[in-house]
């Protein structure tokens, strides 16, 4: 009895502590060579209060995104049945942004009964591939989708909630295993003429925060 009574315990711990765990910045790096070259790039631009503290930010967080076009490899970890957990990475690269119109009209063409954006927001689309690199078993699946994992986030913090859902094709949700690769686009609504950024996020609340420009 007690036997059973402490692994209960034990297992409240556990996701208590996942769950805490969860909603920090995931661990995430970069190709080095790009990083050298987005810094270079950066030292041409003026340096604000908040560009310094950016820097001492955690990569991928909301004040230091993932360059774009950049591929960041996000660690990330797999779950069976019996609870045991296995370590993996995962490639993101957001490939391309088309906002406004633009992206109205490509949304369009995938799928006649998208919509038109609600006043004061614009349609964005995120060209994004996607890869599980590594993983510690060949016997699990990787599964990773559009609206369920993703978000785009305005400028001034704002997160679209509303009902209307853009359906693009083919539909960013993928299944993979180890070594596969997917591309495709996310859609969202972002405010109108605001920069923003798209978050990743796993199912314990991680997030990796890119940036779209």
């Amino acid at each position: 009895m007690k036997k059973l009574l402490s692994l209960i315990l034990m297992s409240l711990l556990t996701v208590a502590i996942l769950g805490a765990c969860g909603q920090d910045t995931k661990d995430v790096s970069i190709d080095s060579e790009k990083e050298t070259t987005e810094k270079a790039s950066d030292t041409n631009k003026s340096e604000s209060k908040e560009k310094k503290e950016e820097t001492k930010s955690k990569l991928g967080s909301r004040t230091n995104p993932v360059p774009f076009n950049t591929t960041a490899t996000v660690e990330d970890e797999l779950i069976n049945d019996n609870g045991d957990s296995f370590p993996i990475k995962i490639d993101i690269t957001v490939m391309e942004v088309i906002r406004g119109d633009a992206a109205f009209q490509k949304l369009k063409a995938m799928n006649e009964y998208n919509e038109n954006a609600p006043e004061g927001y614009e349609w964005v689309l995120a060209k994004t591939k996607v890869k599980l690199t590594e993983s510690e078993t060949e016997d699990l699946a990787f599964f990773i989708d559009g609206v369920m994992n993703f978000n785009f986030v305005s400028e001034s913090g704002d997160i679209y909630s509303g009902d209307i859902v853009g359906t693009t094709e083919p539909d960013f949700s993928f299944e993979m295993y180890v070594g596969n690769e997917k591309e495709g686009y996310i859609s969202g609504l972002v405010k109108t003429g605001e920069e923003a950024q798209l978050r990743y996020e796993d199912m314990m609340d991680g997030k990796v925060f890119f940036n779209l420009k």
